[in-house]
C-alpha cells in the first residue's frame, strides 16, 4: 500500500504545533526562519523535491517572526505597511511556486496570534534584542490579520489550501489567548489545532 507523507516546512512553530500528530510526517523545520527569507532568496530551508511523491501533501507555517518584528522595522525605515506586506507575501507564495514542481496539496498555515508583550515580560523578564517586538500589541495583530487575509487570497489563486485554526486561539482584541500559549510566542496546547488539521488533511 502507497503511503502518503506529510511534509512540514517552517519555522519553530512548525515543530510546535505538529510534534504530536499521528500520521506519517517529517518535519523538516528550522527555527527562526523568516518569510521573507524564502521570499527573498527563492529558496525553503531543507525542501528538496527529490524527497517527495507527487502524492505527498505539502505544509507550510511562516511569518510569525515578520509580523513580530520586521514589519514595523520595515515602517520605521519609511515603507507604507501595506506595501511592505504585499510585497513580503507575494515574494513567499512566488518562491513556493517556484520551488514545489509536482504536488498538487500544498497547505498553507496562517500566521499565529502575536502574543502580548506585557505577558511575555511578566513571564520571560524584559524583552532583549534576541528576542525583539516591534509596534505594539494592536499593530502587530493589525500586521497578523494583513498577512492571514493575503495568505487566504493567494491560496485560493494558486490553488493551495489555506488552513487557519487561529479563531479558537485568539482573544478580540488580536493577541494569543494566554492560557493556551507556552508563555511565549508558541501554543501550549494544540489539541484544537490538531483537531482542524486532521479534519482538513482527511479530507483531501
Amino acid at each position: 500500500m502507497m503511503i502518503i507523507m506529510l511534509f512540514i516546512y517552517g519555522d519553530s512553530h512548525a515543530q510546535r504545533n505538529f510534534h504530536e500528530i499521528k500520521v506519517p510526517i517529517k518535519n523538516w523545520f528550522y527555527a527562526g526562519i523568516t518569510m521573507f527569507r524564502i521570499g527573498r532568496d527563492n529558496t525553503i530551508i531543507n525542501f528538496n523535491s527529490n524527497d517527495h511523491t507527487e502524492n505527498d501533501v505539502l505544509c507550510f507555517i511562516y511569518g510569525e517572526v515578520d509580523c513580530r518584528c520586521h514589519i514595523q522595522r520595515q515602517i520605521d525605515l519609511g515603507r507604507n505597511e501595506d506595501d511592505i506586506i504585499r510585497d513580503l507575501v507575494s515574494s513567499y507564495i512566488q518562491s513556493l511556486a517556484n520551488n514545489i514542481k509536482k504536488n498538487k496539496r500544498v497547505i498553507l498555515v496562517a500566521v499565529i496570534p502575536p502574543v502580548c508583550q506585557a505577558e511575555y515580560e511578566r513571564h520571560n523578564g524584559k524583552i532583549t534584542g534576541e528576542f525583539p517586538f516591534a509596534g505594539s500589541d494592536d499593530d502587530r495583530a493589525r500586521f497578523t490579520r494583513k498577512v492571514n487575509g493575503l495568505l487566504k487570497r493567494h491560496s485560493e489563486e494558486r490553488g493551495y489550501i489555506y488552513f487557519d485554526p487561529f479563531p479558537h486561539y485568539t482573544r478580540p482584541n488580536g493577541t494569543l489567548k494566554h492560557e493556551l500559549s507556552d508563555t511565549a510566542v508558541h501554543l501550549r496546547d494544540t489539541k484544537v489545532f490538531l483537531e482542524k488539521f486532521m479534519e482538513l488533511y482527511s479530507a483531501l
